[in-house]
């Protein structure tokens, strides 16, 4: 079986996810909310929607531990700002009906988290994109 065999469809009729550890591994990525893949998965296909609108995204695998990095702590020893990167390989479709396999990183770029002002942003970084 390869490692995005689609055969059996995800439960909730979105695209099926695997690799990811569960929130309770992970509670570092508290931040981005109680359901972070679902969350990354949502951001993922807005943006692949805005650039080819009849794409459907098919499965999306972590392939390996999101990577956290601290990127500031204020005085009282807060985490103010944190990324969380995600290596991916994602299985697709396009607008055209070709299929293809992405692989890459999507990071959220968490800052004045805890505050007011707090805010999350997102990118892709691609590495490969093959037809399959």
């Amino acid at each position: 079986m390869s490692l995005l065999d689609t055969r059996f469809p995800a439960m909730t009729g979105g695209p099926r996810l695997w690799g990811f550890p569960p929130p309770q591994q992970v509670p570092q990525l508290r931040w981005l909310g109680a359901d972070y893949s679902a969350l990354l998965v949502r951001d993922l296909e807005q943006g692949l929607l805005r650039q080819d609108p009849g794409t459907h995204v098919i499965a999306v695998k972590c392939e390996g531990e999101p990577r956290l990095i601290t990127v500031g702590v204020d005085a009282a020893g807060y985490i103010r700002a944190h990324d969380a990167a995600f290596p991916l390989e994602i299985l697709l479709s396009d607008g055209g009906g070709r299929s293809w396999r992405l692989r890459g990183r999507w990071t959220y770029a968490g800052r004045d988290l805890g505050t007011v002002h707090a805010r999350v942003s997102h990118y892709w970084e691609l590495f490969t994109a093959d037809r399959v």
